[in-house]
C-alpha cells in the first residue's frame, strides 16, 4: 500500500501544476484515483486506501477523501464492504496488441543534437498495468518514470515523452537527462539497448499535453510507442511519444526488392 500511495502522490503533484489545479480538491483526488483504476495501476479486487490514508497522504480533509471515494463508488469503480474496506470492481482489459510498422532503430542521438530537452518530472513509481505487463514486472515493482518535452533549436516544443525504465540504479537525474542522451544514461546503468520496436498511431491532445506542446486541447498528434530491448531480448524501456505534426515529421525510407 505504501508503494501505491507514493505513486498516486506523484500523479497528484503533477496535477497540481496543470489545469487540474483549478478544480475542487475532491475532484482532483477522484481523478487521480480513477485514472489509476482505469489503467490497471490499482487492479481488480485490490483494496483501496482508506479515507484516513488518503487524507494523510494528500493532506486533505477526511470529508474531501470521502467525497472522492463516493464519486468512485457512484461510477461502480469500487465497492464498499463493512469491515473489509473498499475494493476495486473495475476489470482492466489490455488494449489489443498492434503490429509494428517495422522493426527499426531511429537515429536518436542525431535527433537529440538538434533538440532542447526539458524534464518535467522524474519519479520512481509503480507503473500502469499495461506497462507492468510489457516489462514483466510484479504488481509492486518500481520503475523510473520520466516526463520530458523536446523543443527544436528555435525553442518551439514538438514532442512530449513519457517513459518507464526498469533497472535504473544511478545517474538518472534532471540535469543529466537534460544534458545527455537517455541512451548514454541507460548504458551507465549497464542497460544496453540492442533493438527498438516502434508502433505508430494518432491521438488527440489532452489539456496537460496541449499546454506543453502549444496546441489546442483535442488537436491531432502523432503517437509513437517505443519498446527498448536489451541484449538478452528482454524489454527494459517503454516510451510513449506525442508529436506536433506541424513541427515534426517521421520519414521512413525502404529499399524495394
Amino acid at each position: 500500500m505504501t508503494e501505491l500511495l507514493s505513486s498516486l502522490k506523484t500523479e497528484w503533484q503533477l496535477a497540481e501544476h496543470s489545469s487540474m489545479a483549478r478544480v475542487p480538491l475532491y475532484h482532483q483526488l477522484y481523478s487521480v484515483l480513477k485514472s489509476a483504476i482505469l489503467d490497471g495501476t490499482i487492479p481488480y479486487d485490490a483494496q483501496m486506501p482508506t479515507e484516513q490514508q488518503l487524507a494523510a497522504t494528500f493532506a486533505v480533509s477526511r470529508i474531501t477523501a470521502k467525497r472522492a471515494m463516493d464519486e468512485l463508488a457512484a461510477e461502480n469503480l469500487i465497492a464498499r464492504f463493512r469491515g473489509k474496506g473498499s475494493h476495486v470492481t473495475y476489470h482492466y482489459t489490455p488494449k489489443p496488441v498492434r503490429a509494428p510498422l517495422v522493426g527499426m532503430l531511429e537515429n536518436l542521438i542525431e535527433m537529440r543534437k538538434h533538440s532542447i530537452v526539458r524534464v518535467v518530472s522524474i519519479k520512481a513509481v509503480v507503473p500502469p498495468a499495461d506497462v507492468r505487463q510489457i516489462l514483466g514486472l510484479a504488481d509492486k515493482d518500481i520503475v523510473h518514470k520520466v516526463v520530458r518535452v523536446n523543443s527544436n533549436e528555435d525553442g518551439e516544443p514538438y514532442a512530449y515523452y513519457l517513459s518507464w525504465t526498469a533497472g535504473i540504479k544511478k545517474s538518472y537525474t534532471k540535469r543529466k537527462l537534460e544534458n545527455n542522451t537517455r541512451l548514454d544514461l541507460l548504458r551507465e546503468n549497464d542497460i544496453n539497448l540492442a533493438k527498438v520496436e516502434q508502433f505508430f498511431g494518432a491521438e488527440n491532445a489532452s489539456r496537460p499535453v496541449a499546454e506543453k506542446l502549444d496546441v489546442e486541447p483535442g488537436a491531432a498528434l502523432l503517437s509513437i510507442r517505443r519498446l527498448g530491448y536489451d541484449e538478452s531480448g528482454k524489454i527494459v524501456d517503454v516510451l510513449d511519444g506525442l508529436y506536433n505534426p506541424k513541427r515534426f515529421q517521421y520519414a521512413l525510407v525502404s529499399s524495394v526488392d
